[in-house]
């Protein structure tokens, strides 16, 4: 595992619980860093939405086949 870089924990400690946003000058793609526990949380969080998302999907086609069972 890598560890942090003396201005990247400056930046970690400066920011509290907010996220570091980081910039590749090479690339110019953007890098955010958070704790792992915020990592975790927002993986949780994802996973939530994705299975309320197929229960919604799973309810609406079971509605729709009640539907035509009925017509």
């Amino acid at each position: 595992m890598d560890t942090l870089t003396p201005e990247l924990k400056q930046a970690v400690e400066k920011a509290g619980n907010s996220p570091v946003r980081l910039m590749d000058p090479e690339t110019h793609r953007a890098y955010v860093l958070v704790s792992a526990e915020v990592f975790e949380r927002l993986l949780l969080d994802d996973e939530d939405r994705r299975k309320q998302a197929s229960f919604l999907r799973a309810s609406k086609k079971n509605a729709k086949a009640r539907l035509m069972e009925d017509a």
